[in-house]
């Protein structure tokens, strides 16, 4: 079940297990029905301080606790590469290669620009989605679908990487697997395409 009420801060946590529960709520309604969640009243909050043994992450306003979240959130919203055997994390700004437009500009070579055509060079800077895309590409040939980036209700790291090819079919036929059918067209704007129906016709509607 997904809670869809509105709350200004949300904690994360474990059940009790039944010696502490039968301390902590002995005598309650959810003790005796079997529950053994903490309440939320029970935790000392100090501002976005829950204590030693969790971590706030500020930007969903959810409680964790620590173990729980270097080893299962934290990964999720990570934009690093995920590909088997590959260490790349994007944890910092990284620099990538790109091909060295200076090298026929007159005087090039006497400011000792020795640089052939076509010869890569690292120069360009980048961190966070832009750096994951160019290393997916210059490093395993690989892309994310920009439109389920933009639009679907899942972490980064948990998209497919697709293949030029693969990313074709994603876009076209979608996955009989999942029942996905691909992300509709505008035939008007052709080969635009747009995440799905609603997407598609909010764009129509304009």
């Amino acid at each position: 079940p997904v809670c869809k009420t509105t709350n200004d801060t949300i904690i994360v946590d474990s059940d009790l297990s039944k010696e502490d529960a039968a301390i902590e709520l002995a005598g309650t309604d959810a003790y005796l029905e079997g529950i053994r969640h903490k309440k939320f009243e029970a935790y000392e909050m100090w501002g976005n301080e829950l204590g030693a043994g969790y971590t706030y992450r500020e930007d969903v306003g959810m409680h964790f606790p620590t173990n729980y979240y270097n080893e299962d959130i934290l990964p999720l919203f990570s934009l690093g590469c995920h590909m088997q055997g590959c260490g790349f994390t994007n944890a910092t700004d990284s620099f990538v290669t790109e091909d060295d437009g200076d090298a026929d500009k007159p005087g090039a070579e006497a400011e000792g620009n020795r640089r052939k055509k076509g010869k890569k060079k690292e120069v360009k800077r980048m961190s966070g989605l832009k750096a994951l895309n160019e290393h997916l590409r210059n490093k395993h040939n690989l892309t994310l679908c920009h439109l389920c980036v933009q639009a679907k209700r899942d972490f980064i790291s948990r998209l497919p990487r697709f293949t030029p090819a693969q990313l074709k079919i994603h876009q076209t036929k979608g996955d009989k697997e999942t029942g996905f059918k691909g992300h509709p067209v505008c035939e008007f704007c052709r080969p635009k395409r747009f995440y799905d129906l609603t997407k598609l016709h909010e764009h129509l509607n304009k």
